[in-house]
């Protein structure tokens, strides 16, 4: 077992009651490849994203397994002069896809919920606040402003949103499985992984900022002070993504140095020193 897959599970071994029913090493073995299972099918599943993505873009056949509207979903309508104004910008070029991607983005995403319960279960070495914060962001905007607001199906900050989080989970999850997997990472997915941040980070999390945005109220003339909890609430959202943003970027250079840095002792592509699996 290599050092990066101890790194999933050493803390499994520690667990004095899995131990004794199933023996420290069988208790490692399964967390191991119930990982691997679980990065695996996450991979699968952001691919899926991904091509059903670039397939609306290019004007291929759509598909629908669940349903595009709910219940409680609001009636499209206006929001503010500002996300009019930048949609108006960017939508001549980047054609809707929610109808394409949605009924497997909701799922896939949803799926990463378990990645809480592995920090919480000692499976993965990843701080549990940072895990936290990362995921429910993810499903807030994938529950809490998509599938309630339909006015962002047509949004076209929503495709590079999705553009930008397929790539960066299919180079992701593609990395731990083979780690977990006990395959020598190529050198050009450990580039991938540690270097399409520069790119991937901002177009994510500006997408998220815009789509989010454009579910708030008008604001000019002061009509914010008619605003219900949840527009101060989105609104807040918006304005804490740029310090958000610039605290991943700094902590994505840091890891990126470590792993891909020529340091004393270290090649380009070498796998990470530290024992941190899930490099946020």
């Amino acid at each position: 077992m290599t050092q990066h897959m101890l790194s999933y599970v050493i803390r499994v071994s520690r667990c004095p009651v899995a131990c004794s029913i199933l023996g420290c090493e069988m208790t490692m073995t399964v967390a191991r490849w119930y990982l691997a299972a679980f990065n695996a099918v996450s991979a699968v599943g952001w691919a899926y994203v991904l091509f059903l993505t670039a397939s609306a873009l290019l004007n291929e056949s759509t598909y629908a397994y669940l349903p595009l509207r709910f219940p409680w979903s609001f009636t499209p309508t206006a929001t503010n002069d500002l996300s009019r104004y930048l949609v108006s910008l960017v939508a001549p070029y980047v054609p809707p896809t929610h109808s394409a991607s949605w009924s497997v983005l909701a799922p896939v995403q949803t799926l990463a919920s378990l990645e809480v319960v592995h920090v919480l279960l000692g499976l993965v070495r990843s701080p549990l606040p940072t895990t936290v914060i990362q995921v429910s962001s993810r499903l807030i905007l994938v529950w809490g402003i998509v599938a309630r607001f339909p006015n962002t199906h047509i949004n076209p900050f929503y495709t590079t949103m999705l553009l930008a989080w397929s790539l960066t989970e299919v180079i992701r999850y593609s990395y731990y499985v083979l780690s977990l997997a006990g395959a020598q990472v190529p050198s050009w997915l450990t580039w991938l992984r540690y270097t399409t941040f520069y790119i991937l980070y901002p177009l994510g999390a500006g997408s998220e900022a815009l789509v989010t945005l454009s579910t708030i109220p008008e604001w000019k003339h002061r009509r914010y002070a008619n605003w219900p909890p949840e527009a101060w609430a989105k609104a807040v959202m918006v304005l804490i993504w740029i310090p958000g943003l610039c605290v991943m970027y700094s902590h994505m250079m840091q890891m990126r140095n470590k792993v891909l840095g020529r340091g004393k002792g270290q090649k380009l592509g070498e796998k990470p020193r530290d024992n941190r699996v899930k490099a946020e």
